[in-house]
């Protein structure tokens, strides 16, 4: 079963990390400021398993440490500077995927 922790909940943005049984890591975010004409959007940013380990080490952690738990704890910078820049910015390209409602 995947873990998930919740990691942003502010200004109608609500985010979490998760890490899916495969080790894939997951930003899924609901938008409710609305987004290119629409009411809502929502979005999953995945960074595959085998770079993980690099997110780890960007956010100071050691092999084997809280994945999720270090992500909350820099949930500030992450978010602020959006998960996919960030995760462009430790050199993973993310896989994004979106879906929009009226």
């Amino acid at each position: 079963m995947s873990a998930r922790r919740t990691i942003w909940r502010r200004d109608r943005l609500f985010v979490e990390a998760v890490l899916e049984d495969d080790g894939d890591l997951v930003f899924e975010g609901q938008d409710l400021n609305g987004w290119l004409g629409y009411a809502e959007y929502e979005y999953w940013v995945t960074a595959p398993a085998a770079l993980v380990p690099r997110v780890v080490a960007a956010l100071g952690g050691s092999p084997g440490d809280d994945v999720l738990g270090l992500i909350a704890a820099h949930a500030e910078e992450i978010v602020g500077r959006g998960e996919s820049t960030w995760l462009k910015s430790l050199g993973i390209e993310p896989g994004i995927s979106t879906h929009s409602t009226d």
